[in-house]
């Protein structure tokens, strides 16, 4: 039986790897530590890194990478597999695979936390140039999907996590390896598609000063401020389209203990936004003239319908 311990970075394709790694450090806070060929790696704080940037013809997400619990090997990560007629590759660092809708996924081996890592991030000393800002860490991965349900049991039986919550009957799905609410998500749209990295930030304020700094670059964020009713985190979303997906950042994640069971929300505007706000139709949409409506706000009433605004 497989068991994870936790995410452990995710691997970006980019078309140009120098501007891709100025845009990440000065935008979003994350710091290049290392530099290998064609990879850069990039930390949030003081951690190992948890982005990695790979030059590649084609820009997008790669693989999500996770780490075994400490009891497991990359050998019982290959047993199972096989056991499971899953294909896969072994390197001395990893074991590669695929999910049913061509996602890349990794197993890695758990990465015990050493010297300072083993305290508080508040107490310890400054050991590298780190950026003011940063996230507090790699939080999780989303994915839309067009067959949620195998996707679901591909997830729970040959992945090893657990199912945390869902979404109606299949609308969502939400899967956690510890006690953060979710480490994946799946959304049911009919297609299959990468949709957003997520990154762990202090609070709400953290939040609200990235937002306000990536307004300065011109970034666009189509959904947020939301007070997700599964999950329970606050959030906010900005595009990246170089990227071909968005990046959320939150904070307030729901903590689950070991007695949580699955809950069912109702597929309603409250389980996705306590607070009322459903996003544009072109957040699931990665298209030009998806993102071009959000640019110009072309999805808003005020383009659509001036004079129900008054003088």
């Amino acid at each position: 039986m497989i068991k994870l311990y936790d995410i452990d970075h995710v691997v970006m394709g980019v078309k140009d790897l120098d501007e891709s790694v100025e845009s990440w450090q000065n935008e979003f806070g994350l710091t290049e530590v290392s530099r290998e060929g064609s990879q850069s790696f990039l930390v949030c704080n003081y951690e190992k890194p948890s982005l990695i940037l790979q030059k590649t013809p084609e820009a997008g997400i790669l693989h999500a990478a996770y780490q075994l619990a400490p009891e497991l090997t990359l050998d019982d990560a290959e047993k199972h597999l096989k056991e499971k007629r899953v294909q896969f590759t072994r390197s001395e660092t990893a074991v590669s695979f695929e999910d049913l809708e061509g996602n890349g996924i990794q197993f890695v081996n758990y990465r015990p936390k050493e010297g300072q890592d083993k305290f508080p991030r508040e107490w310890r000393q400054a050991t590298q140039s780190h950026r003011i800002g940063a996230p507090r860490k790699l939080g999780h991965v989303n994915y839309l999907t067009a067959d949620i349900n195998r996707q679901v049991d591909f997830y729970l039986n040959v992945v090893g996590m657990k199912l945390a919550d869902k979404l109606g009957a299949d609308a969502g799905a939400f899967l956690h390896v510890g006690a953060d609410h979710h480490v994946m998500a799946f959304v049911n749209t009919g297609q299959a598609h990468f949709h957003h990295i997520a990154f762990d930030m202090e609070d709400w304020g953290q939040i609200r000063q990235s937002f306000d700094h990536l307004a300065q670059y011109g970034r666009v964020m189509p959904w947020g401020p939301v007070r997700h009713g599964i999950g329970g985190n606050l959030a906010g979303y900005v595009r990246l389209p170089e990227a071909d997906c968005f990046i959320e950042l939150y904070s307030d994640m729901e903590q689950l203990d070991a007695t949580h069971e699955p809950r069912e929300y109702p597929d309603d505007r409250h389980s996705s936004n306590v607070w009322g706000m459903l996003p544009p139709r072109s957040y699931f949409r990665f298209d030009a003239e998806s993102i071009k409506a959000e640019r110009e706000s072309l999805q808003s009433i005020w383009e659509k319908e001036p004079a129900l605004l008054g003088d």
